[in-house]
C-alpha cells in the first residue's frame, strides 16, 4: 500500500475514533450530593451535572399507603372498632339547656305587715332647690373684665415691629439647615486641610473557571467531517473541490485537537476545589478524552502527509 493510501485510511480511523470517543467517560468528579461520577463529553455539553444534582436535592415523592384527602382519622372505639353515636341531650319543655345562659332572676318583693306592701313615700323639695344626690348643672361662666391698656390721651399707641439686620436671623425662628461642605482642591491637585477624600473600592467581577459545554460538540462534528470528506476525496473531480477538501479536512482535525486539549488542560491548570462541573468538583480527565486528543493528532498528521504526497495516477 502507497503513503498516499495508507495515511487517508489512518485519517479516516482516526476521524472516527475521535467521534465515538466523545460518548465515553471524559471526566471524574465530585456533584454535591451525590458524590463520585463520571460524565462523557456528551454529558458536559447537555450540563448533565445540573441536572443530577437538582435530581439529587428534590424531596422524596409521596408513598401511596398514606392519606392525602387530607381527613382527621377518626378516632378509635374499644367496641369491635366500631365507633358509638353520641347521645344528644334532650330537655323538658320550659326547662333550660346545659350551658345555656339564664334569665336574671327578679327582686324578691318585700314583704310589709300582714303581707301588704306599704306605699314607698316620694320626697318632696321646695321649688328651686336640688334634691340630693343628683347632678348639678354647671354654672353659667363668670365673665371677667380685662383692663384696657393705658393710652394716651385717649390714643393707642402702634405696636412697634421689631428690625433686625440683613442676614441676621430672627429670635425665635427656624434656622435652615447648613450646606453641606464641599471639598476643595487646589491647583497642584491636593485637597484642602481639614476634608478627607476617601476613593470608592474598585470591584472587580471575577468569573469562575468551568468546562466547556456547548463548543464541546465541535468533537463529533470534527471526527465525522474528516471521515466523511476523506472518504469521498477519490471521487473529486474538479480541483477547486480538492482544494477545498484538503483544506477542511486539515481544519476539522486541528478543531478537534483545540476542543479536547482545552477540556485537559482546564482541568490540569485548576486548583482544588473548584467548581468545573458548575456545580461540582472536576478531579481528573478520564481516558476518553485523552483517547480523543491522540486520535485527532493522528488523523491531522496523517491528513498533512496524505495531501502533501504523490498522488497516484488514475487511469
Amino acid at each position: 500500500m502507497r503513503l498516499y493510501d495508507a495515511t487517508r485510511t489512518i485519517a479516516v480511523a482516526a476521524g472516527l475514533l475521535g467521534a465515538v470517543m466523545f460518548y465515553q467517560p471524559w471526566v471524574s468528579g465530585t456533584v454535591p450530593g451525590v458524590g463520585v461520577v463520571s460524565l462523557s463529553g456528551y454529558d458536559l455539553a447537555q450540563g448533565r451535572a445540573q441536572t443530577i444534582a437538582d435530581e439529587a436535592s428534590a424531596p422524596p415523592p409521596r408513598t401511596s399507603g398514606g392519606s392525602t384527602s387530607g381527613a382527621a382519622p377518626a378516632p378509635a372505639s374499644g367496641a369491635g372498632g366500631l365507633a358509638m353515636p353520641t347521645r344528644v341531650p334532650t330537655f323538658a319543655p320550659g326547662s333550660q339547656g346545659a350551658g345555656s345562659l339564664s334569665a336574671p332572676a327578679a327582686p324578691p318583693a318585700s314583704g310589709g305587715a300582714g303581707g301588704l306592701t306599704l306605699p314607698t313615700r316620694v320626697p318632696t323639695f321646695a321649688p328651686g332647690s336640688q334634691a340630693p344626690g343628683s347632678l348639678s348643672a354647671p354654672g353659667a361662666p363668670t365673665t371677667v373684665a380685662t383692663p384696657a391698656p393705658p393710652a394716651s390721651g385717649g390714643l393707642a399707641l402702634p405696636t412697634r415691629v421689631p428690625t433686625f439686620a440683613p442676614g441676621s436671623q430672627a429670635p425665635g425662628s427656624l434656622s435652615a439647615p447648613a450646606a453641606p461642605t464641599v471639598a476643595a482642591t487646589t491647583a497642584a491637585g491636593t485637597t484642602a486641610p481639614g476634608v478627607v477624600a476617601t476613593p470608592l473600592p474598585i470591584i472587580e467581577r471575577v468569573e469562575p473557571a468551568q468546562l466547556p459545554k456547548l463548543t464541546l460538540y465541535a468533537v463529533p462534528l470534527a471526527g465525522g467531517g474528516i471521515t466523511i470528506f476523506t472518504g469521498v476525496f477519490g471521487i473529486l473531480r474538479d480541483p477547486r473541490d480538492r482544494r477545498f477538501a484538503r483544506i477542511w479536512t486539515i481544519l476539522l482535525g486541528l478543531l478537534g485537537i483545540w476542543t479536547s486539549s482545552s477540556v485537559i488542560w482546564t482541568i490540569a491548570d485548576a486548583t482544588s476545589p473548584n467548581n468545573l462541573l458548575a456545580p461540582g468538583e472536576a478531579t481528573a480527565p478520564l481516558w476518553a478524552a485523552w483517547t480523543c486528543l491522540v486520535a485527532f493528532i493522528a488523523g491531522t498528521v496523517a491528513l498533512a502527509l496524505a495531501w502533501t504526497a504523490r498522488e497516484p495516477s488514475r487511469a
